[in-house]
């Protein structure tokens, strides 16, 4: 009889282990879900910012705080529809981009100091006017010239 009693005891062990065990399995691929994926990249001036959740689908309007490596707020905005955002870079420094998502979704992404290329402040030459229309001046002339050569080396040879 007690043989009975003690198989019964470590059948419901065995079974709170397993249940234990199946529990422990869900929540952790529900910590999973609350995963965001965030991407950053530098095109001259600007920072290009994607993110996606875990499932694919594209994070619309998450909330986006820009802040240096001191943690000061440089610049908050929205993800659009597609879950990009971009904007000009506030200073050259190192750059940290957290994306709030809403119900603890979060992510963050660093852009270091060195990824940064400030553009040069010296204004660009505008082409003058004037060589444009001398240069169309010429080149009317050469084709014009060309074509007088062409027709006098016909007439030589004709005659």
């Amino acid at each position: 009889m007690k043989l009975k009693i003690l198989t019964s005891n470590l059948a419901k062990r065995i079974c709170i282990l397993f249940w234990v065990a199946g529990l422990l399995w869900i929540g952790a691929a529900s910590v999973d879900a609350h995963r965001v994926n965030v991407f950053a990249w530098v095109e001259g001036d600007t920072i290009h910012v994607e993110s996606k959740f875990s499932s694919g689908k594209h994070v619309k309007a998450g909330k986006i705080t820009v802040s240096d490596a001191e943690g000061t707020e440089l610049l908050t905005g929205l993800t659009d529809e597609n879950g990009a955002f971009s904007f000009k870079v506030p200073k050259k420094t190192e750059l940290k981009i957290i994306l709030e998502a809403g119900t603890g979704h979060r992510g963050e992404w660093t852009v270091a100091a060195s990824e940064i290329q400030m553009p040069a402040t010296a204004k660009k030459e505008e082409p003058q006017k004037d060589k444009t229309i001398s240069g169309i001046v010429i080149g009317l002339g050469l084709i014009f010239g060309l074509t007088a050569i062409v027709a006098f080396i016909r007439s030589r040879k004709k005659k």
